[in-house]
């Protein structure tokens, strides 16, 4: 490869790689243009300000109920366990306490406990619960349900459902939870009292205008980010068919996202909270720290009060989340480059059945790839031989004609067509590629497959940076077995360009090696593993490119 191209390409890569994660990965999501527009109103005034309208005892005397104190309620646990997860929810709200999967492990450790996916903390901090809003708002928080069983097991195709009933203006308050042995999805619907039954604070409409409505308040505790990570975690919702993600260092006062919702919910690395609504018109984000509430919506429709929703708490696995619909998949977020990702990734899972290690399907996915574009890569060697050849040549016209540019430049395309020479024959093979790089890029780093997966000896989790613990230092090996790699690649390609570009590349294998450091072990395997195969290639097949005829 010529200095020139390999500059460009490098460069290249290297800008829209950091660009990815210093800039798009601080920012919420754009994608393509949605159906109809996202309203996003930010209130000069939050709706729901520190000190209510109505105090909570006035309401509650206005419903019929008894004051009392929330240190004197109690609830009781209830608990579902299916093949995938156990969950526990407690009577107290309601509310979901506690779901941990069995599939998933909280570290990379031997005996790591399974993964929770509820942040312990007060019952009012957690998901599930339920307000009633329209000139003022009514929270089931302090409302104790009755349960139709203390536990539930689930197994297979079997399905069930859990019952809890509590009471409102003396009228039936129920929230149904249907659950699946084999998948993740929870079918959740939730009754009222009809409108004639509640009071006038609870049916008028709000002072901002909002109809009266039904909220499912998704509750969840978040932490800003430290640094930047390589996929949004926060707050998200597909809101008209377009996916907004709110970032949790941006959200400082209410936000209100008015449209069709499809789902709403908590999204990190690997796994997603959500709710997916029959028919909501609305997502209010309420910052609370270190809580943000997340609160979906539906219009009370006349007298009744029921509304449904499919919950899915689980992996951000393709097939879970398709088969969930409810344009949940929209959750991966790929990029660009999705659809590659997509299909690289069902290769990997083809080549893991029989491996068994994901470590060495990485290196088989490099190979596969290494020989579909073998013929474009041949073609590059050879137009950079070429190339190559016609040096000496283009160094004696930019030295002749240095003070006239336009002559010059004729002059090189001249000699460029005489020798039926592309200047772009070695770029545009490489251009090719990059797609299938950032195809690889995503799917490597933001996939779930690869998490704690391990390769071998010291690499425990290909998705998190690698690291060898040597006289209590973390030595990243894999790293600078690559910065190794590019650096034995500049030996063994022929001095070109002038003597700014020679040195531009001698740092580029450390400004690769200090780039990676961060970066999953996984997407590290996979760079060193293609640098090998092209060193390989360089000694094995650039000797036999047939060499261009020498400038007369």
């Amino acid at each position: 490869m010529d200095r020139r191209t390999l500059i460009f390409i490098t460069v290249s890569v290297l800008i829209i790689v950091l660009y990815q994660e210093l800039v798009l990965k601080r920012l919420p999501q754009e994608p393509p243009a949605p159906p109809a527009p996202v309203e996003t109103v930010a209130p000069a005034e939050p709706r729901e300000p520190a000190a209510p309208a109505v105090e909570p005892r006035s309401l509650e005397q206005a419903l019929g109920e008894p004051v009392a104190e929330a240190a004197a309620l109690e609830g009781r646990d209830v608990t579902v366990e299916t093949d995938l997860y156990t969950a526990v929810l407690t009577t107290l709200g309601g509310r979901l306490k506690s779901l941990q999967l069995k599939r998933f492990r909280a570290g990379p450790e031997p005996g790591s406990p399974p993964l929770e996916l509820v942040a312990q903390g007060p019952e009012s901090d957690l998901p599930m619960g339920v307000e009633l809003r329209g000139a003022n708002t009514w929270s089931d928080a302090r409302v104790v349900y009755q349960p139709s069983a203390d536990a539930l097991v689930l197994g297979g195709d079997q399905q069930g459902s859990l019952e809890l009933r509590a009471q409102v203006a003396g009228q039936p308050l129920l929230k149904r939870l249907t659950f699946r042995g084999g998948a993740y999805p929870i079918g959740l619907e939730i009754e009222t009292p009809p409108a004639s039954a509640l009071p006038k604070e609870l049916v008028a409409d709000s002072p901002d205008g909002q109809p009266a409505a039904v909220a499912l308040v998704w509750s969840k505790k978040v932490a800003p980010h430290e640094n930047s990570t390589q996929v949004f975690e926060g707050p998200a919702a597909v809101v008209n068919g377009k996916l907004v993600q709110t970032a949790v260092d941006d959200l400082e006062k209410q936000e209100v996202l008015a449209g069709t919702v499809s789902w709403a919910g908590f999204e990190d690395h690997y796994f997603l909270s959500a709710a997916a609504p029959d028919r909501a018109t609305a997502v209010i984000l309420r910052p609370r720290a270190p809580v943000i509430d997340l609160k979906i919506l539906t219009p009370r429709d006349g007298e009744a009060g029921t509304v449904g929703y499919t919950l899915f708490i689980g992996p951000k696995d393709v097939d879970q989340l398709e088969a969930a619909g409810h344009d949940l998949a929209r959750a991966m977020n790929l990029g660009w480059f999705g659809p590659i990702s997509l299909f690289l990734l069902s290769i990997l899972s083809l080549s893991h059945r029989f491996t068994g290690n994901y470590g060495l399907d990485i290196i088989i996915l490099t190979v596969l790839v290494k020989l579909a574009f073998w013929p474009l890569t041949q073609k590059s060697f050879q137009s950079m031989r070429e190339m190559q050849k016609l040096q000496p040549e283009m160094q004696k016209l930019r030295e002749k004609y240095k003070d006239d540019a336009k002559q010059m430049n004729a002059e090189i395309m001249e000699l460029y067509k005489r020798h039926k020479v592309n200047p772009l024959g070695g770029c545009l093979p490489m251009l090719l590629q990059i797609p299938v790089f950032f195809g690889l890029y995503q799917l490597l780093a933001n996939t779930i497959e690869l998490r704690h997966a391990p390769f071998f000896l010291w690499i425990h989790d290909l998705a998190a940076p690698e690291r060898l613990e040597i006289l209590g230092y973390g030595v990243p090996v894999l790293t600078l077995l690559l910065g190794a790699s590019m650096f034995l690649q500049q030996k063994m390609a022929p001095p070109q360009g002038d003597p700014t570009q020679q040195k531009i590349m001698m740092f580029m294998p450390v400004i690769f090696t200090f780039m990676f450091i961060g970066f999953p072990a996984g997407l590290t395997l996979y760079w060193l593993t293609n640098n090998v195969l092209t060193i390989a290639q360089q000694y094995f097949v650039v000797r036999h490119v047939p060499k261009a005829t020498a400038p007369a």
